[in-house]
């Protein structure tokens, strides 16, 4: 089974149609880049997958669970975030209560612990940073930290 898994995707905004019949598989421990350009559908491909813009139609499962068309707080529940650019932080917040804002469900509560050690082993410049304002990190840093919610 795979991990990701989309078939006939289609989606867009009112009447414009911005993916037509998408498919699309990634396999565990599998990397994959949505390489394209500007127009060609990757914002709007990786919004259906974290459920911030339901498909007209088409599956997409993840992990053996069927999410297309499920709003975006049940996908995160299921692992799945979009970091949007721009990262959206909240600059005066430390980076420690920026990673806490990220844990807003109460799986993610009950999980927290775990997942601060994770994303700090991951990026261990923002354990060195905990304590320092968001809104005074490195751009580079703000991205690991908008990944790290």
């Amino acid at each position: 089974m795979s991990l990701l898994e989309l078939a006939g995707v289609t989606a867009g905004y009112g009447a414009f149609t911005a993916l037509w019949d998408v498919a699309l598989r990634v396999e565990r421990g599998e990397a994959v880049a949505v390489v394209g350009p500007n127009g060609a559908g990757k914002t709007t491909l990786l919004r259906v997958i974290s459920g911030v813009l339901a498909p007209r139609g088409g599956t997409l499962t993840f992990d053996g669970a069927a999410l297309a068309g499920r709003p975006a707080y049940e996908v995160v529940a299921h692992g799945i975030a979009h970091v949007p650019e721009g990262r959206r932080l909240f600059p005066t917040l430390t980076v420690a209560d920026n990673l806490k804002m990220g844990a807003y469900l109460a799986t993610a509560r009950a999980h927290y612990p775990e997942s601060l050690e994770r994303v700090y082993g991951m990026f261990p410049v923002l354990a060195e940073r905990r304590g320092q304002r968001a809104g005074s990190l490195s751009g580079g840093e703000q991205q690991m930290l908008a990944i790290g919610q």
